[in-house]
């Protein structure tokens, strides 16, 4: 029981003091740094996702451009390259 007086007049004398958090609140932990780059992970794994999904697709296109005039009957469907 003496216990919990002195610490409730520890703690009334430190409220008129001025110290507004109690001894036995520890402060917040850190953040871990999987916790704040973890999101900005996950959204580079996204964009990376996309990029290389928007590469297949325009791939893919051109392959079936070339299909389609080959299955036309043309002869000339062959890309010319004007570099030399």
């Amino acid at each position: 029981m003496p216990d919990r007086i002195t610490d409730q007049l520890k703690r009334i004398t430190r409220e008129q003091g001025g110290v507004r958090t109690p001894p036995s609140e520890a402060p917040p932990p850190r953040e871990s740094a999987a916790k704040r780059y973890g999101p900005l992970i996950a959204l580079a794994v996204v964009v990376l996702l996309a990029a290389v999904g928007w590469m297949v697709i325009e791939r893919l296109m051109a392959m079936s451009r070339m299909q389609d005039c080959v299955m036309s009957g043309r002869k000339n469907c062959a890309p010319i390259d004007t570099e030399k």
